[in-house]
């Protein structure tokens, strides 16, 4: 045990940490869109990976100090690489306990992007679901944290522990990764095939991107484009490296030759979708009034910035929406799609409502004002409400 501590003070101490890059890719087109950053060790001694080294860190203490090393590392190599190199999204692996050490410092991230001139619109923050098992308080504080700052958040693992949808739904990412044992041989496998489309229907009904890991040959590739998922990740693709770079060439044929098939089938089978107007207004205009009355009118114009944002969030290429006055929008939404669509639009602005009061009137359910009878009353949390019109 000593010796492990001599090392893991070695490797801080000396930085022995170099990041590796491995593509996500679009299963449409085989484009690139995004790398996720992870770190390994220079010179390997006594603690041999990087998951070994994070679980010593949470034993001594140091999850924030290794996080910035990490951190700072990936950034440094991820500017140098974006000046020599098409790019996309960074995913950025996030432990949830970083933000509960004493020595965590908020705000650090942004701080490195500006250093290095990185867009903050290009970097992804992954937190696995397996940390929600042992310390689901501090997954949802990690993700409110960063979703707070406007980081878009992806979901690891997912699939790999019980927590299911509820939390997936409560949190509102904007990727969902498969865990890769739900992908291995999912060819040979009527369990995960059904899992998978399952979550390929619920993706596309919420607007979320799903990312397939740890894909590892060429059944397993062909099986998850025709189930619909949108990207993957994985060893047959391209494995990490220091490098960015395009993926293997068996694997951009693979994914050519079902785009060629896709676009056969639509052209031969094009059809005009049927929509659905809907209407989303605020729904308590009181308590809308109320709330700039407290916080201001640029933090109301926040509020209705952050209802334009989730509708837009939501909808596809082929639908649109329109602001009717202030607080009303109307989006035309394809028809078999509206309800859920619509329900998961009020749900996501509720969610996010969290994020735009302060502790104690969230606890409380509103803000305390007085009427213009000069009584007082509760004016409870701002939400909205959906109404189909034609």
């Amino acid at each position: 045990m000593r010796l492990l501590k001599e090392d893991f003070n070695d490797i801080l101490q000396k930085q022995r940490i170099k990041p590796v890059f491995q593509p996500i890719v679009s299963l449409t087109d085989g484009k690139i869109i995004g790398y996720e950053a992870l770190s390994r060790i220079v010179e390997p001694q006594e603690i041999k990976n990087s998951e070994e080294l994070f679980h010593l860190a949470g034993l001594y203490g140091k999850i924030w100090e290794l996080e910035q090393l990490c951190r700072s590392k990936i950034l440094e190599k991820y500017h140098v690489l974006c000046a020599e190199n098409e790019t996309g999204k960074l995913f950025l692996n996030v432990n949830p306990m970083a933000i509960h050490d004493k020595e965590f410092h908020a705000g650090f991230t942004s701080q490195c992007l500006k250093q290095y001139g990185v867009n903050m619109d290009n970097i992804v923050f992954e937190v696995t679901e397996r940390s929600a098992v042992e310390d689901i308080k501090g997954f949802k504080d990690t993700i409110r944290h960063y979703k707070s700052q406007g980081y878009e958040i992806a979901v690891d693992d997912a699939g790999s522990c019980y927590s299911g949808l509820n939390l997936i739904c409560d949190i509102v990412p904007h990727y969902i990764k498969l865990d890769m044992e739900l992908i291995h041989d999912i060819h040979k496998e009527p369990i995960k095939y059904a899992m998978v489309k399952s979550m390929v229907e619920f993706a596309n009904l919420t607007n979320i991107q799903l990312i397939a890991e740890g894909i590892e040959c060429k059944e397993e590739l062909k099986t998850l484009i025709r189930l619909g998922v949108h990207n993957g990740q994985g060893y047959f693709l391209r494995k990490p490296k220091e490098e960015f770079g395009e993926i293997e060439k068996t694997a951009m044929e693979v994914i050519q030759k079902f785009q060629k098939k896709a676009v056969y089938g639509k052209n031969k089978n094009a059809d005009v979708g049927e929509f659905r107007l809907v209407v989303f207004k605020i729904e308590n205009y009181k308590s809308y009034c109320a709330y700039c009355e407290k916080y201001g009118d640029e933090k109301g114009d926040e509020i209705i910035g952050v209802m334009k944002k989730v509708v837009a969030e939501n909808l596809t290429d082929t639908e649109t929406m329109v602001m009717l006055d202030k607080e009303t929008i109307v989006a035309a939404i394809e028809k078999g799609n509206y309800k859920i669509k619509s329900a998961t639009i009020v749900s996501m602005f509720g969610y996010r409502m969290k994020e735009c009061y302060t502790k104690e009137d969230w606890e409380n359910g509103g803000i305390e004002g007085t009427n213009k009878h000069g009584e007082k009353r509760m004016y409870p949390i701002i939400n909205i409400c959906s109404e189909k019109l034609i």
